[in-house]
C-alpha cells in the first residue's frame, strides 16, 4: 500500500467483540492486543499492497503448497507484532475473530481494506489526469492550439487551490467514511480489481519490506555479488545489545526510566557472547526470561542492568538450544529408549505423556534427558551439561516431577556429566 505514511483505528475497534475476544482468547490485557494491532498496520502498509496474503506462485517441478504459504504469512505476522506466545496462536486468534478472512486461495487483513479503497481512488484520479494530458498532447500535434495556464496572480492561486482539493479528495472521502462506520468490526467488501496496471514508476508500492522472503534468493546470472559488509566494532555491538536490553526492560516495567550503560557492559558483553558460540539471540532470550522472573522484578525500577551481568544470574536464563530449531509444524517424534531397566521404561511413559498432551517445545528439550537409574525412590536423569540443567529445571521441572510421581515414584533427580548420583539435583517432596 505505497503512498500512505498513517494508519486508522476506527472509533467503535478498541471495544469490539473482535478485540475483546482475541485479547481474551491470548491472555493479554485489551490495550496491549491493541498495541500490536496498530504495529500490525504499520508493518501491513508496506508489506500488504493488495491487503491480502497472495499465494507464492508454483515453481518449476514443484506444485504450490497452500499450506506452507500459510506457514509462512503466519510467521511474518507474528513477526511483525513480536509476538512471544506459542507460535500460531496470533495468528489463529485473528482468523477467529474475523480480522483475518480466507477468500479461495488467499487470506485478507479486513484492517487494510479502506486503505486499499484509498489507493484505488487515487489510482484513478492518476489515470484520469494522464488520459486528460495525452488527449491535450494529441490536440496540440494536430494543429489546435493547447490550453495555457493562467499568468496572473488570482488564476494561479485557483489552480493551486483546485489541485489540492483533487488530491486530498481520497482523504476526505476516507474520513467520510468513518463517521458512519458502524461501532463493531464489520468485513469491508473487498475493492474492485483495477481496470489497468498502473506503472511502477507513476505509482511506486513497495511490495515487502527489506529482508522477507520475497526478496530473491540468488542474484541474476552474470551480476556481481554484492560487496561484504564490513565487520561490526564490538563496542557498538555492545551498545547496540544494551539498548535492545532496554527496551525490553522498559516494555516489561512500564513507566521505568532507562538506565545508563555500566563501564563493564562491554567486556561482559564479549564474555557471554563467547559463551553462547556467538549467538546474540539466546542472550535476549535470556535477557527476556530473567526481566519476567521474581528476581528481575524484584530489582526494578533500579539495579536491573548490574544484576542481570553476574554470572550467577544470567546463566539461567539461557536456552541450551533455540526452541526455533524446529519448523512451526513439525511435532518432534518420540525418541528411542532403553526400557529393559525401571528408569527407562518411567522416561518412556513420561515422553509418551508429553507426545500425547501436544506439548511440543517441552518434548524438543527433554528428549535430550536420559535415564540412568532409579535411587532412592527418584528416577535418575543424565543431563547434557549445568546450563541445560538451569534452563530444564526451571521450566519443565515441576512437569517432570509430576509425570514421575504418576509413575509410581517420588520425583527426579538431575545429573550432569562427573557428577555421581548423590551430587544430582533432586525435585519433589520426600516420600
Amino acid at each position: 500500500m505505497g503512498g500512505l505514511d498513517w494508519v486508522q483505528v476506527d472509533v467503535g475497534f478498541p471495544m469490539s467483540l473482535a478485540v475483546v475476544g482475541a485479547a481474551r482468547s491470548l491472555g493479554m490485557e485489551r490495550r496491549a492486543f491493541l498495541g500490536a494491532i496498530v504495529e500490525l498496520q504499520i508493518w501491513a502498509v508496506q508489506a500488504l499492497p493488495s491487503g491480502r496474503f497472495e499465494p507464492f506462485p508454483a515453481s518449476a517441478g514443484r506444485p504450490r503448497d497452500a499450506s506452507a504459504d500459510e506457514a509462512i504469512w503466519c510467521e511474518a505476522v507474528e513477526g511483525a507484532v513480536r509476538w512471544t506466545g506459542a507460535p500460531g496462536a496470533f495468528w489463529d486468534a485473528l482468523i477467529r475473530t474475523g480480522i483475518l478472512v480466507r477468500e479461495d486461495d488467499s487470506i485478507r487483513l479486513t484492517l487494510c481494506d479502506r486503505y486499499v479503497q484509498v489507493l484505488e481512488k487515487r489510482r484513478k484520479e492518476a489515470e484520469r489526469k494522464r488520459k486528460e494530458r495525452a488527449a491535450k498532447a494529441a490536440g496540440a500535434s494536430s494543429g489546435r492550439p493547447q490550453d495555457a495556464t493562467g499568468t496572473s496572480a488570482a488564476r494561479k492561486k485557483r489552480e493551486k487551490e483546485t489541485e489540492k482539493k483533487s488530491l486530498s479528495s481520497a482523504a476526505a472521502a476516507m474520513a467520510m467514511e468513518v463517521g458512519s462506520s458502524p461501532a463493531h468490526l464489520a468485513p469491508v467488501p473487498p475493492p474492485p480489481p483495477p481496470d489497468q496496471v498502473v506503472s511502477v514508476d507513476d505509482d511506486p508500492v513497495q511490495l515487502a519490506l527489506p529482508g522477507t522472503h520475497l526478496v530473491p534468493v540468488s542474484l541474476p546470472p552474470g551480476e556481481p555479488a554484492p560487496p561484504e559488509a564490513p565487520p561490526r566494532d564490538p563496542a557498538v555491538q555492545a551498545q547496540s545489545f544494551f539498548e535492545r536490553f532496554q527496551d525490553e526492560r522498559t516494555r516489561a516495567f512500564r513507566g521505568v526510566p532507562r538506565e545508563d550503560m555500566p563501564p563493564g557492559w562491554a567486556d561482559w558483553y564479549r564474555h557471554a557472547l563467547a559463551k553462547v558460540g556467538g549467538d546474540e539471540g539466546r542472550l535476549l532470550t535470556a535477557c527476556r526470561g530473567y526481566l519476567q522472573s521474581d528476581w528481575g522484578r524484584s530489582r526494578q525500577p533500579v539495579g536491573t542492568v548490574m544484576a542481570f551481568c553476574s554470572p550467577k544470574v544470567w546463566v539461567r536464563y539461557v536456552p541450551h538450544d533455540s526452541p526455533d530449531a524446529a519448523g512451526p509444524g513439525d511435532a518432534p517424534s518420540l525418541p528411542a529408549v532403553d526400557v529393559t531397566s525401571q528408569a527407562g521404561l518411567t522416561w518412556q511413559r513420561c515422553l509418551i505423556r508429553l507426545h500425547e498432551q501436544g506439548k511440543r517445545y517441552a518434548l524438543l528439550w527433554l528428549q535430550k534427558a536420559h535415564p540412568v537409574d532409579v535411587d532412592d525412590g527418584r528416577l535418575l536423569l543424565a543431563v547434557p551439561d549445568v546450563y541445560f540443567r538451569q534452563w530444564v529445571e526451571e521450566n519443565y521441572g515441576a512437569l517432570v516431577d509430576t509425570l514421575v510421581r504418576d509413575c509410581g515414584l517420588m520425583g527426579v533427580r538431575w545429573q550432569v556429566p562427573g557428577e555421581d548420583h548423590a551430587a544430582g539435583v533432586a525435585t519433589g517432596l520426600p516420600g
